[in-house]
């Protein structure tokens, strides 16, 4: 039976947390040290590590953009055979963000003015945005869109124009409806006119690019395209991962986080000792409390549990704190925050850095000897 003291035999969770919550309030000024404490560690973590990561994922975001997710599968004699379907097919994948498919290179020229000249290779498949259209529009079946490079070469004007195979004046003429620009590794395509046409009315590829989701599944995607390309001879197709460019974002990421993580040991263990000096000055102050509570019959886990649990509410709102300043300096001043998932990681691990820092303070208090501490010199 609990005594009207309430730690006799062993207190219910009720029980404690509602003395816990009694003791952050008697003892306001140990509470608002460790809130300020903990608020002093997350908005530090944040707006240094923080910035850092956020740099990291806008950096590591261009390289990935710049291609480090593209492969290209290529037939440049023409024994493999890649079907036409096969942008269509691989588009299907889950790890695939967009495919298409190009055709041998034919050259073309203006046939109002057939000065110049620039090949042009059949198109299978939608534009993906690395190819964006800066005028005109994307093709339809039948029509043509040109690389900057090209359109220039071919004198096409602002009204764009037509474009006719090279030793076929009795070839009907395409249309050019848009001009295109590239960069990265498509940036080749720019002195390339693009023909569309439907997977039907195609005979094989010679390249088909893929974008992958992401860079991790890379080595996945390359093992099922070199399988599962619609192909007449899979095994005669090469196909190209950008191994160089993956290699110089690991390392560019593994140098960032390393820092990154070395800034937040740092101040979390400055942080760890600044709480276990302000509990233990806390409960030092308590001796004699917890020594009339012990000779009730208050067992060493429960004292242990009541100051952990008082622990975790003065923290609690110094995480909140924290976090919510952190995240406002950042966006202030750099208009970048990290990723959620990392604020929440910062939060729960400096939570569990504030739990883990006072429970060696809690059982040296939880076992000291109650006759000592009530004995009356």
């Amino acid at each position: 039976m609990a005594t009207s003291d309430g730690w006799s035999g062993t207190p219910q969770v009720r029980e404690i947390l509602r003395d816990s919550i009694a003791g952050a309030r008697a003892q306001i000024a140990a509470t608002l040290t460790t809130a300020l404490v903990l608020a002093t560690v997350c908005f530090t973590i944040l707006v240094t590590t923080g910035q850092s990561a956020a740099t990291q994922a806008h950096i590591i975001g261009q390289i990935d953009s710049a291609g480090t997710r593209l492969i290209a599968l290529s037939d440049n004699d023409g024994a493999s055979g890649i079907l036409s379907t096969a942008p269509e097919v691989i588009s299907g994948l889950s790890d695939v963000s967009w495919a298409f498919g190009l055709g041998a290179a034919i050259d073309v020229t203006n046939p109002i003015l057939p000065v110049g000249r620039a090949a042009s290779r059949v198109l299978v498949g939608e534009l993906p945005p690395e190819l964006p259209i800066i005028q005109g529009r994307a093709p339809r079946p039948g029509e043509a869109v040109a690389g900057v490079g090209a359109a220039t070469a071919l004198n096409l004007g602002p009204g764009l124009g037509r474009i006719q195979t090279i030793g076929q004046a009795d070839s009907d003429p395409i249309g050019v409806v848009g001009v295109f620009t590239a960069t990265g590794p498509l940036a080749h395509l720019n002195d390339v006119v693009l023909i569309a046409q439907a997977p039907e009315d195609v005979g094989t590829l010679r390249y088909v690019y893929v974008m992958a989701v992401n860079v991790v599944i890379i080595d996945r995607l390359e093992h099922v395209l070199t399988t599962s390309t619609p192909a007449t001879y899979p095994v005669a197709m090469t196909v190209e991962t950008p191994v160089g460019a993956i290699a110089w974002r690991n390392a560019i990421a593994g140098g960032l986080s390393a820092a990154s993580r070395e800034l937040m040991a740092l101040i979390m263990a400055v942080g760890a000792a600044l709480i276990a000096i302000t509990m233990f000055t806390a409960t030092t102050s308590r001796r004699a409390e917890f020594g009339r509570r012990r000779a009730l019959g208050a067992t060493r886990s429960v004292l242990v549990a009541s100051l952990i649990a008082q622990t975790a509410i003065s923290a609690t709102p110094g995480v909140v704190l924290g976090i919510v300043s952190g995240l406002g300096t950042l966006m202030i001043g750099t208009g970048m925050v990290p990723a959620w998932r990392f604020t929440a990681g910062v939060g729960g691990l400096v939570l569990l850095l504030a739990l883990v820092a006072s429970t060696p303070i809690a059982i040296i208090a939880a076992h000291r000897d109650p006759l000592r501490i009530l004995r009356v010199p």
